[in-house]
C-alpha cells in the first residue's frame, strides 16, 4: 500500500495538486482537538488517500489547506526529502 501512496503523492506533487516545500504552519489532532476548520475533521478526506478522519491540517503561503492522515504525511515528507 506503501507503494501505492507514495506514487500518488509524486503524481500529486508533479500536477501542482500537493505542493513540493513544507508547510508554513500546522495543526495537529485527534477529532476533538483538530476542530479548526469549517467543517468536522472526522469527515474531511485525506488529500493523499481520501478516506476520512484526518489527524493534520497542513497550511501553505497563498491560504491552501492540506488535510491528512500522519502516516499519509510522513510518507509525503520522505518523498518532498527524496
Amino acid at each position: 500500500m506503501d507503494a501505492e501512496l507514495r506514487a500518488k503523492i509524486r503524481a500529486l506533487m508533479a500536477s501542482g495538486g500537493l505542493p513540493s516545500e513544507g508547510p508554513s504552519s500546522e495543526r495537529r489532532g485527534g477529532e476533538e482537538s483538530a476542530r479548526f476548520a469549517l467543517q468536522d475533521p472526522a469527515l474531511e478526506p485525506c488529500a493523499i488517500c481520501g478516506e476520512a478522519r484526518t489527524q493534520v491540517a497542513l497550511f501553505f503561503t497563498g491560504g491552501l489547506m492540506v488535510r491528512l492522515h500522519e502516516t499519509c504525511e510522513a510518507l509525503w515528507k520522505q518523498e518532498r526529502e527524496a
